[in-house]
C-alpha cells in the first residue's frame, strides 16, 4: 500500500492526489491522509489516523514544512523586494524539524517500509514574466535541497525528479500544471499537475 501524507500539495484534489495516481498507475492500493494546509506538526495526527492500515504500508511519500515557511508570502517577498537571502535562510531552519517529522513517521509505520520525502515543485514562471524571477527559482532550488538534505539525515528516500516535472508547463505557460500567483489556491499543482506528479512518483517507485 501506498500511503501519502502532509499538506495540500499531497492531499491534491481527494481521488486525483498524486499518491493515489501514482498507486493506480503501479497497481497497487493507496490511501491518502494528507491535509490542506497543515504544518510539520500535524503529521503525528495524520499517522494516528491512518491506525491500522500502518500494517499495510509499504511506501510512504510525504511533502510538508511548506506552510511552516508559508511559501507563497516567501515567493512573494522574493518577487517584491528580491528578499532572497533572508528567505534562504529561513527555509535551512526548518530542516530540523523536518528530519523529526521523517523519524516520527518511521517509528509508526512497519520495520522495511519505504518512506520518501517529496520536494515541493519548481513551478515559477521563465521568461521574466515575474518581478526577481531567477530569485524565485533559486528559492525553490534551495527549499528542494534543504529536503533532500533532511531526507538524507533521516536516511529515507528523496524523488529529485519531482522538482522540475513541471518544466515547460510553470505558471504563466501557455499549458500550466499549476495555479499561478493570482488564482485560488495559488502556487499548487492543478489537475494536470496532480496527474503529472503521479506518473513521476510512479515511474521512480517501480525500482523500490
Amino acid at each position: 500500500m501506498l500511503l501519502g501524507l502532509g499538506d495540500s500539495y499531497t492531499s491534491g484534489g481527494g481521488k486525483q492526489s498524486y499518491p493515489l495516481i501514482a498507486a493506480n498507475l503501479l497497481g497497487w492500493s493507496g490511501s491518502n491522509f494528507a491535509v490542506p494546509g497543515s504544518r510539520m506538526g500535524a503529521v503525528s495526527g495524520q499517522l494516528a489516523k491512518a491506525g491500522s492500515l500502518l500494517s499495510n504500508v509499504t511506501h510512504v511519500v510525504l511533502t510538508t514544512s511548506g506552510n511552516d515557511l508559508n511559501v507563497k508570502d516567501a515567493i512573494m517577498d522574493v518577487i517584491l523586494k528580491g528578499g532572497f537571502k533572508e528567505v534562504e535562510a529561513k527555509i535551512w531552519t526548518l530542516q530540523p524539524q523536518l528530519v523529526s517529522t521523517y523519524k516520527i513517521i518511521q517509528n509508526a509505520v512497519r520495520p522495511g517500509t519505504k518512506i520518501f520525502g517529496i520536494p515541493y515543485v519548481d513551478l515559477i514562471s521563465v521568461g521574466n514574466k515575474i518581478p526577481n524571477e531567477d530569485q524565485a527559482h533559486q528559492v525553490m532550488q534551495v527549499y528542494s535541497n534543504m529536503v533532500k538534505a533532511a531526507a538524507a539525515e533521516a536516511n529515507i528516500g528523496f524523488i529529485e525528479n519531482v522538482t522540475t516535472s513541471f518544466a515547460g508547463h510553470e505558471m504563466y505557460s501557455a499549458d500550466p500544471y499549476c495555479t499561478s500567483l493570482t488564482e485560488s489556491n495559488p502556487l499548487h499543482p492543478n489537475l494536470k499537475g496532480d496527474n503529472k506528479l503521479g506518473e513521476v512518483v510512479a515511474d521512480y517507485l517501480k525500482s523500490y
